[in-house]
């Protein structure tokens, strides 16, 4: 299909009336503008003619001699403009109202190719992130910045748990931490919007009985959401809005959805880096974290308690005579022993508390703000809990026991090795003592 040429126009100016028209007309890529013709040659639109290398016509003889105009825009009225323009064969005159339909027009275009700007701009910013926090803050900027809204958040929704998660949030209350994931509510504004393809605006939420969402209802009035999708399936949601009631022109709308698009590609591959880095610090068979991830999470913690003063407690869990039970019941079973093990340190734990598999037997624990003997009341519930336990096969039945030693920082050292060391002592002495005891390091020395 050929390509149509682009559009030869002269405009006539009485001063500074041309000088936007030219501005936006010079972005069009349809328009040429092939001349002004200025009854001052010190006014803006001459300057911005010659910025622009656009032929200045000083004479009225080269306006109407031209071979080359298409349309002759007319800015003057009449007043400037050589009489017999008319006589000009084969060009059409623009004046008056239609002068303003120009501008309008061209003025929608400029803001067009601005909004394509800005998603191009945010596309490149989301390509550039590596890893998936920074994909979500930009993503959640990309989108205010587009719809010039005052606030905004993604949420990542799972359709396999019916779950939200808050992944980023900006301009909003502080309070949303509180609100980091919660259960999908039948009939709320979360199950209406997934069923939804493309951005839906929310005028006034104080009016939509819908609306339950609590990372948005905390001052926010005017909403416009996207749902971002994996194919068929809702993977997120991009909220956008504002704390004064508003209108979204048809302009961010269509900008808004754009966006979305590329934005669904970025949090499918956050998602997928964060699934990476979920398998490269989790242990296969019990899902807490492996030892490689306790030792960095250990460093991080001695550092933090350095810098800013506090006090903490690691736990050296083993669990008593695997051997035995891999021996006599087969592996399978102390697999079972171990996730039952791993299950009850998690549930008996605070959230705030990092859990590990240390090793083969062992697990890891780190308890922020907790001295050893408070660490002792969380070790003594958990072996209590684990010796409930049973174990099954053959005609025989053993219950499970573990063994617990205990250090805290930073009385017994200022280091990793020091504190570990601390806790395998009093893990030690109690394997002596027995087994199926709780000891911290004080006590065991």
């Amino acid at each position: 299909m050929k390509r149509r040429s682009a559009t030869n126009i002269a405009v006539i100016s009485t001063g500074n009336e041309g000088a936007s028209l030219i501005t936006m007309l010079s972005k069009c890529q349809s328009i040429n503008i092939v001349g002004l013709y200025s009854s001052n040659p010190e006014s803006s639109d001459t300057s911005i003619a010659r910025e622009l290398n656009i032929p200045l016509l000083k004479k009225k003889g080269q306006l109407l001699s031209a071979k080359d105009i298409d349309v002759i825009i007319d800015t003057s009225d009449g007043k400037f403009a050589p009489g017999d323009l008319e006589s000009i064969e084969h060009v059409e005159i623009i004046r008056g109202k239609s002068i303003d339909v120009i501008e309008g027009l061209a003025e929608e275009c400029k803001e067009h190719i601005k909004g394509i700007d800005i998603v191009s701009t945010t596309g490149f910013e989301l390509a550039s992130q590596k890893d998936s926090q920074g994909i979500y803050r930009a993503i959640v900027q990309g989108a205010t910045s587009i719809a010039g809204s005052e606030s905004g958040s993604l949420i990542i929704f799972d359709e396999r748990t019916e779950t939200c998660r808050l992944a980023e949030a900006i301009g909003c209350p502080k309070g949303l931490a509180n609100h980091s994931s919660w259960e999908l509510q039948p009939g709320g504004i979360i199950e209406h919007l997934l069923s939804r393809v493309g951005s839906t605006f929310i005028p006034d939420i104080n009016k939509e009985p819908l609306f339950n969402n609590l990372v948005m209802d905390e001052g926010v009035i005017s909403v416009l959401a996207s749902t971002l999708r994996e194919a068929d399936e809702v993977i997120g949601i991009l909220l956008v809005g504002d704390f004064k009631p508003r209108l979204f022109s048809d302009r961010e709308i269509s900008l808004s959805h754009a966006f979305a698009v590329q934005a669904s590609l970025a949090l499918q591959k956050a998602l997928l880096l964060e699934k990476n880095e979920e398998l490269t610090i989790t242990d296969n068979l019990t899902g807490l974290n492996n030892s490689r991830h306790f030792f960095s999470s250990l460093d991080a913690e001695i550092k933090r308690a350095i810098r800013y003063g506090g006090y903490f407690s690691i736990l050296i869990i083993d669990l008593d005579n695997l051997s035995y039970i891999n021996d006599c019941f087969g592996l399978a079973k102390g697999d079972w022993a171990i996730k039952k093990v791993a299950g009850l340190i998690n549930t008996c734990s605070r959230q705030t508390d990092y859990k590990a598999r240390y090793g083969g037997d062992e697990f890891a624990m780190i308890l922020p703000n907790t001295s050893c003997q408070q660490a002792s009341v969380l070790a003594n519930r958990i072996r209590r809990q684990v010796n409930d336990i049973s174990v099954e096969g053959n005609g025989e039945k053993i219950h499970l026991s573990i063994t617990i030693g205990i250090a805290e920082f930073p009385s017994l050292g200022m280091d990793c090795d020091s504190l570990i060391s601390a806790a395998n002592t009093a893990l030690t002495v109690c394997k002596q003592r027995g087994r199926n005891l709780v000891c911290c390091y004080g006590d065991a020395s």
